[in-house]
């Protein structure tokens, strides 16, 4: 009896043996798998990112006959690669690839002169409007700074500047009139840009550092005239 008894206190100090290895063992997953989770969360920064957005355009102009006329309006979207500053990992360099539609909706009509260039001025009659759309393949480069919260979701602060080579631009008329005037626009931009905000929702603003098309002519002054756009709108990151 005696036998049966210490062969069953030997097998439930066993049972209690393997139960207590088993939770230290789990408890080491556990803290393993949260030090993992900690090191991914710290590198979670530097991951690639494809952006769009749309934006509203003010046009802005030193004539003082030139109109808006109806909305000018940019789409964008691309693809961002973050490249990491310090090890914190909340300050960066991102170098990106995008495409960019605009158009500008104005008062603005194509002239001919005589020998054979054309040049842009302006329609006092305000009886014609026309389109300008532009089509840019864009280069951003941007100063990251971020601040991650505990869901793994970033304040942020994006500063940067774009480089904008155009390879498709139209001129449309009222009347439906479409011309190709790839050759009168300035094939490269640049642009100052800033978004900021929370997680996936951002605000975007630009501002053109020149203006995109060639010959803005004043046909009463003699003098070039300048239009250029300040962008203001939403802009979205997807990790």
């Amino acid at each position: 009896m005696s036998k049966k008894l210490s062969a069953i206190r030997g097998l439930v100090f066993a049972k209690l043996n393997l139960s207590y290895i088993l939770i230290v063992f789990l408890s080491c997953l556990n803290i393993i798998g949260q030090e993992k989770l900690n090191n991914s969360g710290s590198t979670s920064y530097r991951k690639d990112q494809i952006y769009f957005g749309a934006s509203f355009m003010l046009l802005n102009s030193d004539q003082e006959k030139f109109k808006r006329q109806g909305i000018s309006k940019q789409f964008q979207l691309g693809f961002v690669r973050d490249i990491p500053l310090i090890s914190s990992r909340k300050l960066a360099i991102g170098l990106g690839l995008g495409y960019s539609f605009q158009d500008y909706n104005s008062n603005l009509v194509r002239f001919n002169i005589n020998n054979g260039n054309s040049i842009f001025i302006i329609n006092y009659t305000l009886n014609q409007k026309s389109k300008l759309s532009f089509n840019f393949i864009e280069f951003p480069i941007s100063l990251r700074w971020r601040n991650i919260s505990f869901n793994n979701k970033f304040e942020r602060v994006y500063a940067g500047f774009k480089f904008q080579r155009n390879f498709l631009s139209k001129l449309k008329y009222r009347n439906g009139d479409i011309k190709n005037i790839s050759d009168e626009v300035n094939n490269w931009n640049k642009e100052l840009y800033l978004s900021f905000g929370y997680n996936t929702w951002n605000v975007y603003l630009s501002y053109d550092l020149n203006q995109i098309m060639k010959n803005f002519y004043n046909q009463y002054s003699g003098k070039s005239f300048n239009v250029k756009s300040i962008k203001i709108g939403l802009i979205f990151y997807m990790l």
